[in-house]
């Protein structure tokens, strides 16, 4: 785990309960754990069972949404019976089963490979009046059937806190850490919207082990009845080992970013105004871009369970790897580009249905697999509680990736991506959850000088988690 995610594990376990005197005390606790345990499945988004913990924004105050491209959560998917303020000690353990029939995300020759994991995982949350934060950790073994050589010890820390500095003044810090071999691959859904510094789920990545660490830092000032402004910084650093043979390359990618905003309320709930944005991008061995954006933003909070953010804008690269086109494509070159920028995304939230849609146009780092691509990207996302205590999830994505700058001269210039998958989690005690899903992914890659790395590939990826978790109330 790098030197930045122990200090600020560290800072989180030491300046959390400082910044908690004197604030309200803990919500009250029935005492009963039984009542505390919900009767519907947490969301399982983007990883380990266990580490999920939703939570409902400060409902007292009339602030507005802050979107995903200025720091903000984004779209969730938990219901809103789910997102409760709690004080919780957590833990369990998860065991999972896993077949993926491509691999190696090849057109021919495909090779298939089932997965066996167990995780164990503790997780602690609380939540004040004016602080509202969430840690956990899990760490486990992932071992291959058939491709031993990518055995390994994974892990993953997730951090999360919301701060009420003053009345009108709110500080988020959050930071995710991961460890685990890319089997996997995509990750479509809420996660998958334009915010600073964000991975780019859109790509499906060869088999290889993969540590990737993401802090997320914003504050917003209320300093008028009808008018906010704020500040966001973010770094996210994603690199690579132990590629698999005949994977192809993957290059460590790394991406700084900064932001800053000012929003005015033009009605009740109608949030309009201005951002400037500022991202570096660089990538092994030589490449970096450097994007300024400049955007128009609206978020409406049409009802406390459905709000719609849009936002567009010029954005502005200034370049040096790989040209992917023009007349120094495929060749080392210095150069700057112009883009239009824009998206519209909206989220539904009822007792026991959520729905999450967008779609974004945005300059975007390529996951090791390109340099620097103007990203499009459609997604989709259904969960509903099916019966008591049953969710189902429904997630359909597209991402259409085109290269500006490439990592190598015969690496393609444009990436489509296609997924479609679905879930089912099912409490079946009051302590033990199963979980089975399916994904389909189509990728298509093409404008590569080497014929080889021009293919279509498919794949069928199927999964069965059974978990055990408990929690213990904290405070009275």
């Amino acid at each position: 785990m790098s030197m930045r995610c122990c200090s600020i594990l560290v800072l989180a376990l030491v300046g959390l309960p400082m910044l908690a005197v004197g604030q309200n005390a803990p919500a009250q606790s029935t005492g009963d754990e039984s009542n505390t345990t919900r009767s519907i499945p947490a969301g399982a988004l983007t990883g380990i069972v266990g580490l999920d913990t939703p939570s409902e924004s400060e409902s007292g105050e009339d602030l507005p949404h802050i979107p995903a491209m200025l720091g903000g959560e984004g779209a969730s998917l938990a219901f809103r019976s789910e997102m409760e303020r709690s004080n919780y000690l957590k833990g369990g353990v998860n065991i999972g089963a896993a077949y993926d029939d491509n691999a190696f995300l090849t057109p021919g020759g495909q090779v298939g490979n089932a997965t066996f994991s167990v995780f164990p995982n503790i997780a602690v949350e609380q939540s004040t009046s004016r602080v509202r934060w969430s840690l956990g950790y899990a760490a486990g073994l992932t071992v291959n059937q058939q491709l031993s050589s990518q055995n390994q010890a994974a892990q993953d820390l997730a951090f999360d806190s919301h701060f009420r500095l003053s009345p009108h003044i709110n500080l988020r810090v959050a930071e995710d850490f991961s460890l685990t071999t890319g089997v996997f691959g995509s990750n479509i859904g809420p996660g998958f919207q334009p915010g600073p510094g964000e991975p780019n789920a859109s790509l499906i990545t060869p088999l290889a082990n993969r540590m990737s660490s993401q802090t997320v830092v914003e504050t917003n000032y209320h300093f008028a009845p009808k008018d906010v402004v704020g500040v966001t910084g973010s770094f996210y650093d994603l690199q690579y080992s132990d590629v698999s043979t005949g994977a192809g390359t993957l290059e460590n990618t790394r991406t700084a970013s900064g932001a800053a905003f000012w929003l005015h309320e033009l009605f009740r709930h109608d949030w309009a105004g201005f951002s400037y944005g500022y991202q570096r991008i660089t990538f092994d061995p030589s490449g970096k871009t450097s994007v300024q954006s400049f955007a128009a933003m609206d978020t409406l909070s049409l009802s406390r369970t459905f709000t719609v953010t849009a936002f567009i804008g010029p954005q502005y690269s200034a370049n040096q790897g790989v040209a992917a086109t023009g007349p120094n494509s495929g060749q080392l070159a210095t150069f700057n580009d112009w883009t239009l920028a824009g998206g519209v995304g909206g989220n539904w939230q009822k007792e026991r249905t959520s729905v999450a849609a967008g779609y974004s146009r945005i300059l975007n780092n390529g996951a090791g697999i390109l340099g620097v691509v103007r990203l499009q990207n459609v997604y989709a996302t259904i969960r509903r509680e099916v019966v008591a205590g049953c969710a189902a999830t429904f997630i359909a994505g597209y991402g259409d990736n085109e290269a500006i700058t490439l990592i190598g001269a015969t690496t393609p210039t444009s990436i489509k991506t296609t997924s479609v998958g679905a879930l089912l989690e099912r409490n079946v005690a009051r302590r033990l959850g199963f979980r089975i899903g399916y994904f389909h992914d189509f990728q298509d890659q093409s404008g590569s000088s080497e014929p080889s790395q021009n293919f279509n590939a498919d794949r069928n990826r199927v999964f069965v988690t059974l978990s055990y978790q408990w929690a213990m109330p904290l405070g009275r």
